[in-house]
């Protein structure tokens, strides 16, 4: 939990105008909202705020280091760290893929925001 006593949610996404959605909205929820532009940033933000964190949204499709890849290396380094994946791809194989990565949820593409937000209440109460 972060030092002001809110949730922490790092949203890891390329869409610079999904990655402000998503940002309005868990701040408007009463969360401390981290931001990261792709994969390498995202793990910098969670090595930077340590215990800050507990969850991560995070694309699939992200420049260098991709979501996949993410999500096992967050969850080898913070095993305690709740991860929704999502992706434009939505088949049942990128799901299998996502959750076998070490993802807790995953959403396909196009998705209600509103309801990522209240799984992302769910699952860091």
């Amino acid at each position: 939990m972060s030092e002001a006593g809110k949730r922490g949610v790092l949203v890891v996404e390329d869409d610079s105008d999904l990655r402000l959605l998503f940002g309005v909205m868990l701040s408007a929820a009463h969360f401390e909202v981290y931001e990261a532009a792709d994969g390498i940033a995202g793990l910098q933000v969670l090595e930077d705020h340590p215990g800050a964190i507990d969850l991560v949204v995070t694309d699939l499709g992200l420049p260098g280091l991709g979501g996949v890849e993410l999500i096992s290396r967050v969850r080898a380094a913070r095993p305690a760290v709740k991860i929704i994946g999502t992706s434009g791809l939505g088949s049942n194989n990128v799901r299998e893929m996502v959750l076998q990565a070490g993802a807790d949820e995953f959403f396909p593409k196009p998705f209600s925001i509103g309801e990522v937000i209240e799984k992302v209440k769910i699952m860091t109460q």
